[in-house]
């Protein structure tokens, strides 16, 4: 009896810090509540932001009209069905990949790795691109070449082709400028084109700038409208020109819509356009 007593006090007595107390059950709590919403609001903010950037590309006005015509009447069904290609329901044969035109024609590769334009071989190519606008086909063949359709024009460094215009631009191997089979420029530092007209725009190792073959100035900054071939440009005094016309002076920045117009705001804060 007196050592059950003796033990009942040792538990009466026994420190209590050793049981966590509310206060610390609480922060406890509210520690892994903090910590689980802020993952999730990590979580969210990331699928977010991940989802705008998608949303921004898919909206991207420029490649919307690049890609997509506004009248494209005449685009063929075609697809790839256990390694057979098709055309509005059709077999054209074996094929790899292919690319279609609003004109009804169709590019495509077999399976050996030769090109063709619906039933008109080209020949062996390592890449192609075809105009969705007018059946423009613009190819490298194995051997580094560039071509576009029947026409070889050589080896390359870089080229661009305009989907709209089916215009290819390219330099070669001495860094001349070339527009389809035209020599355009030389001594090329950059250059950008109008997509939908086929113009050229291009600065050269003095930092002119041209239109194809027509010299326009000596510009530090330049910007193209892909749809009209209008360019806005500065000089190194911070003037404006729209094509060869001054149109403003002390501008820092200005922005050359798609339809042409050049806008920029003038050194009391005004919006100019031209």
């Amino acid at each position: 009896m007196k050592t059950f007593v003796l033990f009942l006090i040792a538990a009466l007595v026994a420190p209590v810090s050793a049981a966590p107390s509310i206060e610390s059950a609480r922060a406890s709590a509210q520690t892994g509540v903090s910590l689980s919403f802020g993952s999730l609001t990590k979580d969210v903010k990331a699928k977010m932001a991940s989802y705008t950037k998608r949303r921004r590309r898919r909206i991207n006005p420029i490649a919307v009209e690049l890609n997509e015509p506004h009248h494209c009447d005449n685009l063929p069904v075609a697809y790839i069905n256990n390694g057979r290609l098709y055309k509005n329901g059709k077999e054209i044969g074996r094929a790899s990949s292919f690319k279609a035109a609003c004109t009804g024609e169709l590019a495509w590769m077999d399976s050996y790795g030769r090109l063709h334009k619906d039933d008109k071989e080209y020949g062996r190519a390592s890449r192609y691109e075809l105009s969705k606008f007018n059946g423009v086909l613009v190819w490298v063949d194995s051997h580094g070449r560039l071509h576009r359709d029947n026409e070889e024009y050589g080896r390359y460094q870089k080229y661009y082709f305009a989907h709209a215009s089916g215009v290819v631009v390219w330099t070669d191997s001495h860094g001349n400028l070339h527009k389809n089979d035209a020599e355009i420029g030389s001594r090329v530092r950059d250059f950008k084109v109008a997509d939908f007209t086929g113009d050229v725009f291009w600065r050269d190792s003095w930092e002119v700038l041209h239109k194809n073959k027509k010299e326009l100035g000596k510009a530090q900054k330049y910007e193209v409208s892909y749809r009209t071939g209008d360019v806005a440009w500065t000089d190194s005094w911070r003037n404006l020109y729209k094509n060869g016309k001054k149109v403003g002076s002390s501008v820092n920045n200005f922005t050359m819509r798609a339809d042409g117009i050049v806008t920029w705001r003038d050194n009391r804060g005004h919006t100019q356009y031209a």
